[in-house]
């Protein structure tokens, strides 16, 4: 995502505005950009300037920290919010946001017109099963405007408004839940301190006290007597010690009374569950010495987390000295990007719904401006595709006439084939017919008689073989039968008439054992010898092979 499209996180304080943008890569946060501008000496908001000092004051810290961004996220401080956990039945966020309004009016020192809420639900309520805690915020409208002011002023569009405290929690958690027991963190600011009590990574109490490092100093100059930038001085070099003999003053020592008591009341408000760790943030927890006097007073060591606690696989991109004071605003910047865990935001409905009509809007036109886009390049595709399958028709149809002549020449093509086939096997047959005959010839040339004559041979068509001729007796027209049959090339041999040619005409057939007719010295036997032609496609088994015979014509 472009740095430009990252909201910036804005945190406006007492003294300074600081501002914080965080880059998200695949393992987790990947680079951190903060920075912070001081406001000019006793600045107040509702002077005629205010609103443009601290627009230049956030474009300054921007540029600073070399941040460019188009949307904030804005934080309020806990002690301008009301904020409360309850419990309610389940339902879901329009009927308890109902619900919730009417519980709220009794919690504020205002009129419920006058302020914007928000809830968040946190799950199961612990002291009643049956019910689920619910975190309501509300803030005053007239502040939420301020807001809205100096984000406009600096050109910025506020996204979301939410409050300082659970930024501290985003932090909280990203530290682990830590061992068994509560967990207090503690945020120190100028003005006052910021509470949470959380366990198992939930949140349970958040609260403000008014005991911010204004009110550490203000302690710091009535012990020693000294001038209030003396003090702030004393309090940044010696911190707690910074009363005679290294010992904090009866003021001090009553402002950490204060905070340990506020610490120890938010965590028995909880119930009497220990506190195993005490989280220190802000600017104020590195006073010297305050955690020391903490643990003592508490019987906990406080932990003050860095940036490499925090954000071990990061990059810092500004100026190292920012960091302490900016974590918090860091942890702010979570929301920017999705890491957080949070979704109030103080935001006005009313804002909102423009927002969304404005989007809507937008949508619309653009929606329109879409179709009207569409529509044009649909036109243009449909007459290109038009000129396209106008041209495709006719290269079409020209092949479909040059398809129907190459049909007509294929199909002359294979009448032609056709015809030559049956030429071919007509010529084949008669091929096969000379052949025949001339193997017939042949055999009786070799195999046959020399007395018998042969008048003439015929052979047709589906026609038989048909022999005459005239040999000197019936043996020798038998024996002519006998030669024939043994050719492969005839079957069904038969002597259909064997009679001499100058007595009285008789009747012969079959083999040498039938009825004999004696020869006459008068004349010749005429016989008449008819047989079929084999079959190639159907070979005859049990022929024999033609020995070469002795004789010949």
């Amino acid at each position: 995502m472009p740095l430009s499209n990252r909201p910036v996180a804005i945190d406006i304080g007492s003294q300074s505005v600081k501002v914080a943008q965080v880059q998200q890569g695949r393992g987790g946060v990947r680079s951190i950009r903060c920075a912070q501008e001081r406001l000019p000496e006793n600045f107040r908001w509702d002077a005629p300037d205010g609103v443009s000092v601290l627009a230049a004051a956030v474009r300054s810290a921007m540029a600073k920290a070399g941040i460019r961004a188009r949307a904030a996220v804005m934080s309020l401080p806990r002690r301008h919010v009301t904020a409360r956990i309850a419990s309610f039945p389940p339902a879901d966020k329009a009927q308890l946001r109902r619900v919730v309004e009417y519980d709220l009016a009794d919690h504020l020192p205002f009129p419920v017109e006058q302020v914007v809420m928000d809830l968040q639900s946190l799950g199961t309520s612990r002291e009643e099963p049956g019910l689920v805690d619910v975190l309501v915020v509300a803030a005053q409208r007239e502040l939420i405007q301020r807001y809205l002011d100096v984000a406009k002023a600096a050109g910025l569009k506020l996204a979301a408004l939410t409050i300082d405290s659970l930024a501290l929690h985003d932090l909280t958690t990203r530290l682990g839940s830590g061992p068994p027991g509560l967990t207090v963190a503690v945020s120190i600011g100028h003005r006052s301190a910021t509470i949470n009590i959380s366990q198992g990574g939930r949140l349970w109490l958040t609260r403000s006290a008014p005991l911010g490092g204004q009110q550490l100093t203000a302690a710091i100059q009535e012990d020693l007597g000294i001038t209030a930038e003396e003090a702030e001085e004393k309090k940044i070099s010696e911190g707690i010690a910074s009363g005679p003999d290294g010992v904090p003053g009866p003021r001090v020592q009553t402002w950490l009374d204060n905070l340990c008591g506020e610490l120890t009341r938010s965590a028995l408000s909880f119930g009497q569950a220990a506190v195993s760790r005490i989280l220190l943030f802000g600017a104020g927890a590195h006073v010297p010495g305050l955690a020391e006097a903490i643990a003592r007073e508490m019987g906990v060591s406080p932990q003050t987390p860095t940036l490499a606690d925090l954000f071990s696989r990061a990059r810092l991109l500004t100026d190292p000295a920012e960091v302490d004071a900016c974590l918090p605003v860091i942890g702010q910047a979570l929301r920017g990007v999705g890491q957080s865990e949070w979704t109030i935001s103080l935001l006005p409905p009313e804002l909102m719904q423009a927002r969304r009509v404005r989007r809507l809007r937008a949508l619309g036109a653009a929606g329109g401006a879409a179709v009207a886009a569409a529509l044009i390049v649909c036109y243009l595709f449909s007459a290109r595709a038009i000129t396209r399958l106008e041209s495709e028709r006719a290269e079409l149809s020209a092949l479909s006439e040059q398809t129907a002549e190459l049909q007509a020449i294929a199909t002359d093509l294979m009448n032609t084939r056709d015809r030559l086939r049956e030429q071919a096997a007509v010529m084949i047959e008669a091929l096969q017919q000379r052949h025949a005959a001339l193997e017939i010839i042949r055999t009786l040339s070799e195999q046959g008689s020399p007395k018998v004559r042969i008048l003439s041979l015929s052979m047709g068509r589906d026609q038989p073989l048909v022999i005459r001729g005239t040999a000197p007796d019936p043996a020798t027209v038998a024996d002519l039968q006998v030669v024939l049959a043994a050719s492969p090339l005839l079957e069904d041999v038969k002597v259909e008439n064997a009679a001499r040619a100058l007595d009285r005409p008789g009747r012969w057939a079959g083999p040498r054992s039938s009825r004999r007719v004696e020869p006459t010295a008068k004349g010749y036997v005429s016989f008449v010898i008819k047989a079929k032609l084999v079959n190639k496609s159907k070979p005859r088994t049990g022929t024999t092979t033609l020995a070469r015979a002795g004789g010949g014509r």
